[in-house]
């Protein structure tokens, strides 16, 4: 092989994967316009309302990633929605990805802190039948293992082609400790228990086909329609591994074209209900005119 064809063969295949990536950035960016200072302003199903702005990119660990600030600002991770409210995300040549290990990590562990305030204040009732000689604390601890991104949207998506989104484990030490500051009074129960959950989320996404969608913000046509499927299994103790799931989400994603998010719902299979719903009531795309 001569080392001019080596050299045009070098370049046709820099031009080609350029290119390709072109396709994969412009097709990403038809649904997910970062214009800076454009601002969308969705509802929720509570009538409270959170704005979406666009904003300078950010360098997060050498990768340049674009980003978005909300009002109001989130005041507890506990509300941390990473479908909903990603902070950085990265359009590339394969996938749309936001990055939520951070948040997602600090989310997952606040929402335990919380449920552990919980049952210790439903703990109360049950301490106060006890002799004044016998105390019982509840504490726990919870490691989270949370990957970097979440995998939005394949750039360009196939209909009816599933992936796998995101991936978590959770676990759980959860701790019971009996003891009795009167030695007439023996603690029947030992000391202390332990017991250990472990949690495992796995979410898919597909993209099942386009559809018109009406909002407050008007009506949108060929939006392309992504459900996500959220299987929650939970292993206490001795549990088989094959314990049988507790809980099964479906969240769906309205994006249109030269917009972005217009409408999202969040539903507990199970119970068939709403647990959330978020719908685009006004927005402004800046475009490159406007810059001028």
């Amino acid at each position: 092989m001569s080392k001019r064809f080596f050299t045009v063969f070098t370049l046709l295949l820099l031009v080609f994967g350029f290119s390709t990536m072109l396709r994969g950035n412009e097709w990403a960016n038809y649904y997910f316009p970062d214009k800076l200072d454009s601002f969308w302003v969705y509802k929720d199903q509570n009538k409270n309302e959170l704005t979406r702005y666009a904003v300078e990119e950010e360098e997060i660990d050498g990768e340049m990633y674009r980003a978005f600030n909300y009002e109001p600002q989130l005041e507890d991770w506990a509300n941390f929605d990473y479908l909903i409210q990603p902070y950085h995300y990265l359009v590339g040549e394969d996938w749309v990805t936001f990055l939520i290990n951070k948040e997602y990590e600090n989310a997952l562990k606040e929402r335990h802190e919380k449920e552990l305030e919980v049952a210790n204040a439903d703990l109360d009732e049950q301490r106060q039948e006890l002799p004044p000689e016998i105390s019982v604390d509840l504490s726990g601890t919870v490691e989270v293992d949370v990957q970097d991104y979440f995998y939005f949207l394949p750039t360009p998506a196939t209909f009816n082609e599933e992936w796998t989104a995101m991936k978590v484990q959770i676990d759980i030490t959860s701790k019971v400790k009996v003891e009795s500051n009167n030695p007439a009074v023996q603690v029947v129960s030992g000391s202390e228990t332990e017991s250990k959950t472990s949690i495992i989320m796995t979410e898919t996404g597909v993209v099942v086909g386009t559809e018109t969608v009406e909002t407050e913000a008007g009506t949108f046509e060929e939006c392309l329609k992504i459900e996500f499927h959220l299987e929650t299994k939970r292993k206490i103790d001795d549990v088989p591994k094959e314990a049988k799931q507790q809980l099964s989400i479906v969240t769906t994603v309205w994006l249109a074209p030269k917009v972005g998010i217009v409408k999202v719902t969040r539903k507990n299979q199970q119970a068939e209900e709403v647990m959330k719903a978020f719908e685009l009531t006004r927005y402004e795309i800046k475009s490159d005119e406007s810059e001028e």
